[in-house]
C-alpha cells in the first residue's frame, strides 16, 4: 500500500481501496452519472450558501445516531459534545470552491469521487459557519470522506475526531483514514488501523461505557451460570451442533445457559434443543446482568463477547459449528482471535 501525500490523497486512497469491491462497470456508470450532476450540485448549495444565517455557537459538534453508549468518558468530560446541530442543513459558500477544485485536481478522472466527498463537505460548511464550533466529532473512519473533512476542518481552524464505535477487522475499507484523534478501544485496534496506512499518531485507547461493564454492581444469582453461549442466526444443525459442543460442561458438573439473539434466533428451534431454564431470556436479563453473572461467555462473533472481554470475563470462540467463520476472522485479525481466548476444540 502506497503511502499518502496529504489528507485529500488520504481519501482518495481509501475511495479506491472501497471500489476495489465494486465491478468496474458500476464505478464507470457512477462516474458518468455524477460529472453531469456535480456541476448543478456545486450551483445549488452555493445558492443556500447565501441564504445561512450565524446559530448558536456550540464549541463540539458531535454526530448524533443515539450513540451516547459509545462515547468514552473521556471525550464528554474534556470536550462537552453537543448533537443539537448534527446535520441540520447542508451549503457551499464562495471559500469552498478553492477545496472542491482540489478534490478535482487530484482526481479529475474520478467524478464520483468528487460528488461523493462533496456531499459531506457541504454538510460540514454548513455547520462551521452557522455555529462556528472549535471540535467536530464523528464516527466515521470507514468513510474515504473522513481524512478530506480533516482537510476541511483544518481550514477554518477546526479539530476533527472519531470515535470506534463498533468491531472492527483488517479490512481494507479502513485504509489511510486520518483524524486529529482517533478513540480506540484498546492499542491492538490503533495497531491494526496503522497497519493499513492510517496516520499512526491519531490515536487514543479509552472503552466507551458499553464495554466497562462494572460486574460487581450486577450480582444476581438467579442469573448466574459458568459458560453462557452468545447466540445469533443458525440452522437446526448448527444449533445441535452447539449444544453438542457444550456438553462437557455438563459433564463437569457446570452450568449452561443460552441467549438467544433478540432478533434473529429461531425460539422454537431452541427449546427443541435444550430445556426452558437453559434459556436466558433478553426480555427477563439485561446485557449487563448477563455479562456480570458468569464465568465464559462462549460464541463466535459478537459484540457481547468484546463486553465480556474488556470487562475482565473469560472468553471462548466457537472453532467448532463455526470453524470455517473462526479460520476468517483469523485471517482478519479479529481481536480476540489475537488475544489467546481459549477456543472451544480445546474443551471436547
Amino acid at each position: 500500500m502506497d503511502e499518502a501525500r496529504n489528507d485529500i490523497d488520504r481519501g482518495f486512497k481509501q475511495y479506491l481501496c472501497q471500489n476495489f469491491f465494486v465491478p468496474k462497470w458500476k464505478v464507470c456508470l457512477f462516474n458518468v452519472a455524477a460529472a453531469f450532476i456535480v456541476p448543478f450540485m456545486v450551483m445549488f448549495y452555493l445558492l443556500k450558501g447565501l441564504f445561512v444565517r450565524r446559530g448558536e455557537q456550540v464549541n463540539a459538534m458531535i454526530e448524533r445516531k443515539g450513540m451516547k453508549e459509545v462515547i468514552p468518558a473521556v471525550v464528554k468530560e474534556k470536550y462537552q459534545p453537543d448533537n443539537r446541530y448534527w446535520n441540520e442543513s447542508s451549503s457551499m459558500s464562495l471559500k469552498d470552491i478553492g477545496f472542491f477544485l482540489k478534490l478535482v485536481a487530484r482526481s479529475p478522472h474520478h467524478p464520483y469521487f468528487v460528488l461523493k466527498a462533496m456531499m459531506n463537505v457541504v454538510r460540514y460548511s454548513d455547520m462551521i459557519r452557522r455555529h462556528s464550533p472549535s471540535v467536530m466529532i464523528e464516527f466515521g473512519e470507514f468513510s474515504f470522506s473522513s481524512s478530506i473533512l480533516t482537510a476541511y476542518c483544518h481550514r477554518y481552524g477546526v479539530m476533527h475526531i472519531d470515535i470506534m464505535h463498533g468491531e472492527k477487522l483488517w479490512f481494507i475499507r479502513d485504509a489511510y483514514f486520518h483524524y486529529d484523534e482517533c478513540y480506540v478501544w484498546d492499542e491492538y485496534y490503533a495497531n491494526l488501523f496503522r497497519s493499513l496506512n492510517a496516520e499512526p499518531t491519531q490515536f487514543r485507547v479509552a472503552l466507551p461505557p458499553s464495554l466497562q461493564i462494572d460486574t460487581k454492581a450486577h450480582i444476581n444469582p438467579d442469573a448466574y451460570a459458568d459458560y453462557k453461549y452468545y447466540l445469533a442466526l443458525y440452522s437446526e444443525e448448527q444449533i445441535a451442533g452447539i449444544v453438542r459442543s457444550m456438553a462437557f460442561a455438563k459433564r463437569e458438573g457446570k452450568t449452561v445457559k443460552y441467549r438467544p439473539h433478540p432478533r434473529y434466533s429461531d425460539m422454537e428451534l431452541l427449546r427443541k434443543y435444550v430445556t426452558e431454564n437453559e434459556i436466558e431470556y433478553p426480555t427477563k436479563v439485561g446485557i449487563l446482568e448477563s455479562v456480570s453473572n458468569l464465568q465464559y461467555a462462549v460464541g463466535s462473533y459478537t459484540t457481547v463477547l468484546s463486553q465480556a472481554y474488556f470487562s475482565g470475563k473469560k472468553v471462548i470462540l466457537d472453532d467448532i459449528t463455526y470453524r470455517q467463520q473462526y479460520e476468517d476472522l483469523k485471517k482478519m485479525k479479529y481481536i480476540l482471535s489475537e488475544k489467546q481466548c481459549e477456543v472451544l476444540s480445546q474443551k471436547n
